[in-house]
């Protein structure tokens, strides 16, 4: 039962909890912490507050922050949802919270290096050596890895407050801990959502966190430099966590590499650059740590390095977290850390564990059995949010036979207590004032002997109090975390303070070449959808129509299509006339098939991929305009048969495509990120036109006025056609402007100019005094189409140019291929590293 607040507000709507601590009310009083934003929010009101609602979900959106692990019915990453409520904790809360996690964070790092070092807690007897030798997170090739550096450089637990207002640790996060950039997001959204409520309090800011966090990582190089190279190492856009992968990334400077980025060569760890191997001195693991080395811990995860063990071995590279330390997740760690913090620290846990009991343990396994009904029972060896069984919900007979389960393998398994969590005001969809139990995910960084805590944190919040996933998939929205101070923070930056001169430079190739790889194919495809929605806009035109004197200009363009690979061939094997009304009918579907591999649908699909693995390296609008571009064409397409509404759908693509085309033309640097994204550009309008023009001259309606001012159309020539030849549509006049004219951007000309232009400037192309062999392909294309007449392009008989074209498709597919084996594809031999008489070498 709950009773309602008797005023009448925005506050008013809200029912404080009961059998659970509320962190807004006390016996029906608002917190003295909480009353200001009581105030502010009643004056906002709740159709304020639903608009701003929807400001923030439109900024999340645009910015692009999902979480991979969470779906919708689609099967597509869920947005990430945030309620702009914040939940408040007063300075006096937080500083016993920070005071807990900084002691738990020192000591769950001296437990890891004991763990991996000399078993003093197994040898004293109050850590039981199965608990370590028979886990399966326990990594037998860390062993004597822990001795150079913390072992436990970023740290999160997760919290939950308990009816009696008591803080308890639910799970600790050590393997790849993640949430701090979900968290620092949260907080940007809701301070430029709701500035006047942000700025009627005094919080803590989180900057300082993420300062201390970039000098951590840069004090941990092996090289004392004064500029180490410090890069996150991410398992790329398909992991759940790769926004924040790239959101962290962008805000602390770093590089953000995958696993086929680096190579050990010599026990170091290098990153593969287009200007070769560079030294990397510190690595930001966010995959799973069991596949960091696939030489000796086997599997093929996008973040795995072959060698990279053996790397740390040698001392030339530092890892935050170090290999092995993701053992102490598991709850049956719980169990005896109090013991252990008293051996260790000498002291008690400030902010205790959630109770646990060991089945392994006699005396433990008799209390679960008589008392199941009140405990969580889950796997003691995994980590702490995964499978369990709520004793409550088991009738007797499914009690019993969980008893025998753990009879047959007592030490597999963990009794917890049952904890209620807290309640916090959470605003609904009807914009009224609901109980939301909540989950805390805070954060704490190594700093020299100690850690530094995050002075706030990630909120989850679920309609249940009962247990939640402890991930930051858990619940179903999120909250920002507000921590209350009475001294004022002065602003801070991450930038460097000190006034001094760098050294100039104009660009650099220093990027990963995978990178440049993705660009590349970014680029292809980017013109790719920009063609093919051209060449599908006129023929939807066409076949909607259906005129008689179209009839040849659309059997045309649909061999066009067909020949570029962009639908079936099935489409013109039979008669135009057999296939119009099935044509007509199906034809938005065929379009937007994502299984045709070189259609529009399978394109613009590529192109939203690409976007994603290529984020860091374009600017923030230009990846907004490129994911929206294609998010909502995809969206727009799913299930269309309309051919009006399609070709509206297709405009609106060329419109965003030709949008994102500018962004990229007029603001990024011309360095290399830009010339292998404009060479990918090239080639493919270069193929794509002369594959198109070649279809064009291969059909008995070359010379037909209606199919040549179907293909002024298409290649978007049709006011410069006007201008110089009036009506007078005639096959050189045409194909002039779409080949040979180096005023027209979009000619084939234009293309190949700007190609050689590239590859004259590509790395180490100027040390070699004779034309390298991308240089000549690229030439010999210019030289050919340069070489064109007027008779050759105006020809009944069109062998001459056909030629030419076949030329030109084959120079740019070869040329493709050879900047793939030269610049984008770098790899080395596998170190293997085998058993010699006991010992690894």
């Amino acid at each position: 039962m709950s009773s309602v607040l008797p005023q009448k507000s925005m506050s008013g709507t809200y029912s404080p909890a009961t059998g659970v601590f509320d962190e807004a009310f006390d016996r029906q009083a608002p917190r003295p912490h909480w009353k200001l934003l009581w105030n502010r929010v009643d004056q906002l009101g709740a159709a304020e507050l639903q608009r701003r609602t929807i400001q923030a979900e439109h900024l999340l959106n645009e910015n692009g922050v999902t979480f991979g692990g969470m779906t919708d019915s689609s099967g597509n990453p869920r947005p990430w949802k945030l309620d702009l409520i914040p939940m408040i904790l007063d300075e006096k809360t937080w500083a016993h919270i920070a005071e807990g996690i900084e002691q738990r964070a020192k000591l769950q790092n001296l437990l890891i290096r004991d763990i991996y070092g000399d078993l003093e807690a197994v040898q004293a007897g109050i850590l039981p050596p199965e608990v370590v030798y028979g886990h399966n997170a326990f990594m037998f090739p860390a062993n004597g890895l822990h001795t150079r550096q913390n072992s436990l450089v970023l740290y999160s637990a997760e919290l939950a407050r308990s009816e009696n207002g008591k803080f308890w640790v639910m799970a600790d996060r050590s393997n790849a801990p993640a949430g701090a950039g979900f968290a620092l997001e949260n907080r940007i959204v809701t301070k430029r959502i709701l500035p006047q409520l942000s700025n009627s309090f005094e919080i803590r800011k989180l900057a300082p966190f993420f300062a201390k966090l970039k000098a951590t990582l840069k004090a941990l190089s092996p090289r004392k430099i004064d500029h180490p190279r410090v890069a996150i190492l991410s398992n790329g856009p398909t992991h759940p966590y790769y926004f924040e992968d790239v959101y962290l990334a962008r805000y602390l400077g770093i590089d953000l590499v995958q696993g086929s980025d680096l190579a050990v060569r010599e026990d170091q760890v290098f990153l593969k650059t287009l200007a070769g191997l560079i030294n990397v001195d510190v690595l930001v693991v966010r995959g799973d740590e069991g596949d960091i080395d696939p030489v000796e811990c086997g599997g093929g995860a996008p973040h795995g390095v072959p060698g990279l063990l053996q790397a740390i071995r040698s001392g030339t590279v530092a890892l935050a977290n170090m290999p092995g330390s993701g053992i102490i997740e598991s709850p049956v760690f719980k169990s005896v850390l109090p013991k252990l913090c008293q051996f260790y620290l000498g002291t008690t846990l400030k902010i205790p564990s959630i109770a646990t009991w060991w089945c392994g343990d006699a005396s433990s396994r008799e209390y679960v059995f008589d008392n199941m009904r009140s405990l969580v029972i889950k796997p003691a060896f995994r980590a702490s949010g995964g499978e369990e069984v709520i004793g409550e919900n088991l009738s007797v007979d499914e009690q019993n036979q969980l008893r025998k389960r753990i009879l047959t393998h007592p030490h597999s398994f963990v009794a917890q207590e049952l904890i209620r969590r807290s309640a916090a005001p959470t605003l609904s969809g009807e914009g009224k004032l609901t109980s939301g139990h909540v989950a805390m995910r805070v954060f704490a960084v190594a700093d020299e002997d100690s850690y530094s805590v995050m002075p706030g944190g990630l909120v989850r919040v679920a309609d249940s109090s009962g247990p939640m996933e402890l991930s930051i998939a858990g619940g179903e929205t999120s909250k920002d975390l507000w921590v209350e101070t009475s001294s004022p923070e002065r602003s801070m930056t991450l930038l460097p303070g000190e006034h001094r001169n760098v050294q100039l430079n104009r660009t650099t190739a220093k990027f990963p070449s995978r990178v440049a790889d993705d660009l590349f194919w970014l680029g292809q495809n980017l013109d790719r959808s920009d063609q093919l929605s051209r060449m599908c806009r006129s023929l939807l035109s066409r076949v909607h129509n259906s005129v008689d004197t179209d009839s040849d200009a659309t059997s045309v363009l649909l061999r066009s299509l067909v020949d570029v690979g962009a639908i079936e061939p099935g489409f013109v094997v039979n008669g135009l006339v057999e296939t119009l009304p099935r044509l007509h009918d199906s034809l938005p579907a065929i379009i937007a098939d994502n299984n045709q591999s070189r259609g529009l649908g399978q394109s613009v699909s590529e192109l939203l991929r690409l976007c994603s693995l290529i984020r860091d390296w374009i600017s923030p609008e230009t990846w907004q305009q490129l994911h929206r571009t294609a998010s909502d064409f995809q969206d727009a397409i799913s299930g269309a048969s309309d051919l009006a509404e399609f070709a509206d759908e297709l405009d609106d693509l060329i419109l965003g495509l030709a949008s994102a085309m500018g962004l990229i033309d007029n603001g990024m640097i011309r360095g290399p990120a830009w010339r292998f994204l404009d060479l990918g550009r090239r080639i493919e309008r270069s193929r794509t036109t002369a594959q198109f023009a070649r279809s064009v001259l291969d059909s008995d309606a070359r010379h037909d006025p209606a199919t040549l001012k179907m293909v002024i159309e298409v290649c978007d020539v049709q006011m410069t056609y006007r201008a110089r030849y009036l009506d007078d549509v005639q096959q050189n006049g045409v194909f002039d402007l779409c080949i040979t004219d180096l005023t027209n951007p979009r000619s084939i000309l234009s293309q190949l100019e700007l190609i050689a232009g590239h590859v004259a400037e590509l790395p180490g192309n100027k040390v070699d005094p004779l034309r390298t062999e991308e240089t000549r392909l690229a030439m010999s294309a210019v030289h050919q189409v340069k070489m064109l007449t007027s008779d050759d392009l105006g020809a009944m008989e069109t062998i001459r140019l056909v030629s030419v074209l076949d030329i030109v498709d084959q120079a740019m597919r070869d040329l493709a291929s050879l900047l793939e084996r030269k610049y984008l594809l770098h790899s080395g031999d596998l170190r293997q590293i085998v058993d010699q008489g006991g010992v690894l070498s």
